[in-house]
């Protein structure tokens, strides 16, 4: 497996000068690259240093004065999304296997273009309170890259229950409440924990884009189908294979291709809009890393690119669905229910523990109740 890793598209790169190859060593060594199975293996710094050697950085003017900015801005991005500092307190976990040559062309791009940091839920019919703590890791790298002096940095929510509801068959009356509930109570998190620049997407769903679905599917090869299956078993909540097929296909829609005639529409419902044409990294939990891949597999069938960068988070159920063996509902916390009224899943735990760390139930029931009184 990570042989494959240490594959790295695209041809030779020019080779960066020794001091910013031992900086951006330093910084990814150590960090935990993750598989298809649930072990984390350190990048060791031989891996990293071949890594950094073989990706391709983007065309820049030979002007010393860019490729000074080029040179500032590669670590301070690679140390705010998984330097030492964001695994210890920001609750990153690490990378995806085959996640360091998309974060290096990110971190390179960062130096030219906005900063997109992208956090994406998909649907519930019953949005957890741990939810709200998806988004902070995202806002914690945005603060480390501000405090750095990295100007430009932007958390994009995408709220994408009306697209995954409709393909995972859910009730989706009840999919659009809990959505508007969530965009709400992200929209008063966010703008609490200021003065990072933020928005709140909610993705559309017309024919076109359940066309271009059913176009993807189409296009893999009846091997590339049975892998992907393999790969998804029992994950992202669809009942049947065309419609993990389907929801697999989404992924590449919503991530993967926002320039494109087939991208996913999205509303913006709150905060200001994302910048144009940036440099993006998504934010996400661990299952992540399966769709990631998946989506290597979709890009390889249709001749695409491969996917950008993705930071997983230790969010190791998905954060916006109720845990088994016991989650609190966002619902019910704002009604007034205790979190220690009835036992929770350890994964719902920790990831509260992230909230609470940040402000205690009363206090974040305030800032949250208000808007959400008026939105039902």
């Amino acid at each position: 497996m990570y042989g494959d890793m240490l594959d790295v598209s695209g041809g030779a790169a020019p080779p960066l000068g020794k001091k910013q190859e031992n900086l951006l060593a330093a910084i990814l060594r150590g960090v935990p690259v993750l598989g298809h199975d649930n072990e984390a293996r350190p990048l060791a710094e031989e891996e990293a240093r071949r890594l950094l050697r073989a990706a391709p950085v983007p065309a820049l003017a030979p002007s010393a004065e860019e490729t000074a900015e080029l040179n500032r801005t590669r670590p301070r991005v690679l140390h705010a999304v998984v330097g030492p500092e964001a695994r210890r307190t920001g609750y990153v976990h690490g990378l995806p296997c085959h996640g360091v040559p998309p974060l290096l062309r990110a971190a390179a791009a960062a130096a030219r273009a906005p900063l997109v940091l992208r956090v994406v839920y998909g649907a519930s019919t019953e949005v957890p309170l741990r939810a709200l703590s998806y988004v902070l890791p995202a806002v914690r790298m945005a603060a480390r890259l501000t405090g750095s002096g990295h100007p430009g940095c932007h958390v994009q929510v995408v709220l994408a229950g009306p697209l995954s509801g409709r393909l995972n068959a859910l009730c989706e009356e009840r999919v659009a409440e809990q959505t508007e509930l969530l965009g709400h109570c992200l929209q008063r998190l966010l703008c609490f924990l200021g003065p990072v620049a933020h928005s709140v997407y909610r993705t559309a769903a017309p024919p076109r884009v359940l066309e271009a679905l059913t176009e993807l599917v189409a296009a893999l090869p009846a091997e590339g189908r049975a892998r992907i299956l393999c790969r998804l078993d029992g994950k992202g909540g669809a009942r049947h294979e065309e419609q993990t097929l389907r929801y697999a296909a989404a992924h590449v829609l919503v991530h993967d291709r926002a320039h494109d005639r087939t991208r996913v529409p999205l509303v913006l419902r709150h905060g200001t809009p994302a910048p144009a044409d940036p440099a993006v990294i998504d934010v996400g939990s661990l299952q992540e890393r399966h769709f990631h891949e998946v989506r290597r597999w979709f890009a390889a069938s249709t001749g695409a690119d491969d996917p950008g960068a993705l930071v997983l988070t230790r969010h190791s159920v998905p954060p916006y669905t109720m845990a088994r063996g016991g989650d609190l509902a966002l619902r019910d916390f704002l009604d007034g229910r205790d979190h220690e009224e009835e036992p929770l899943a350890a994964a719902a735990r920790h990831d509260l523990r992230q909230l609470w760390d940040l402000l205690p139930p009363g206090p974040l029931r305030q800032i949250l109740d208000a808007p959400v009184a008026a939105a039902r």
